[in-house]
């Protein structure tokens, strides 16, 4: 995939057939690829759709690699006017946003409240979906130790997940665990340690502060842009 990525970066600073969607950026992204997935991010510009095709076909025919038509889609801002025939000079079908890829929804607004909605609905169908089953006390418990929490932390692995948000999944949590009913014991009491009597369940608004400084630090110690890269533009 390197001769791809040459050919991607020629079109893109050199000979200027595509413009990457975040030029301002340094350094300038113009595409992500992750084992045999690829993100490519540019303006849809007719010009651009026509040169990625090319390179496209291009790369296809002298490495055997062939993109996948049916399994590939073409995402386009509300902005954006002349979808259908951009993504007919692409050759692939239009998607719709949001799209998930490796369980996250591709959006801009992670921070805000209303980007991690489907992590709240997430949490609350696996609650609706438990409720029939009779589990005991203890069972409840081990549910959303590994499922919500577990899928929570996960996220929080990636990126920074408002305040609101944990709060609403911490008390989805919590309402499951007493049945809705009246809570004997409190959330914070529920998330002691073990050894202290209690079920050392994690308090997720604690998991989102240890994550967001384990990013930072990354971000400024380590990784190659953190070392390379972003730091010395900040």
């Amino acid at each position: 995939m390197e001769y791809f990525t040459c050919m991607i970066d020629t079109a893109a600073v050199h000979s200027k057939r595509i413009v990457p969607l975040f030029r301002l950026v340094s350094p300038v992204v113009s595409h992500l690829i992750y084992a045999d997935d690829l993100l490519v991010l540019l303006q849809p510009s007719m010009r651009g759709m026509t040169a990625l095709s090319d390179i496209m076909e291009k790369f296809g025919r002298l490495s055997g690699l062939q993109l996948n038509r049916k399994k590939s889609r073409v995402y386009f801002s509300s902005r954006c006017t002349l979808k259908e025939e951009r993504a007919f000079a692409l050759g692939v079908e239009k998607g719709e946003l949001p799209v998930k890829y490796l369980g996250f929804p591709l959006t801009v607004n992670y921070a805000r409240e209303q980007g991690c909605h489907s992590l709240v609905d997430f949490a609350q169908r696996r609650v609706e979906g438990w409720q029939a089953a009779g589990l005991s006390f203890g069972g409840r418990i081990e549910l959303v130790r590994s499922v919500i929490a577990g899928i929570t932390m996960f996220w929080l692995q990636s990126i920074q997940i408002p305040t609101a948000t944990i709060q609403k999944v911490e008390s989805i949590c919590a309402d499951f665990i007493w049945r809705g009913g009246m809570h004997a014991i409190s959330w914070d009491q529920l998330c002691r340690p073990r050894e202290g009597g209690s079920v050392g369940l994690r308090p997720l608004h604690a998991v989102r502060k240890a994550t967001c400084v384990k990013m930072a630090w990354r971000f400024i110690k380590g990784g190659r842009y953190g070392r390379n890269g972003w730091r010395t533009d900040i």
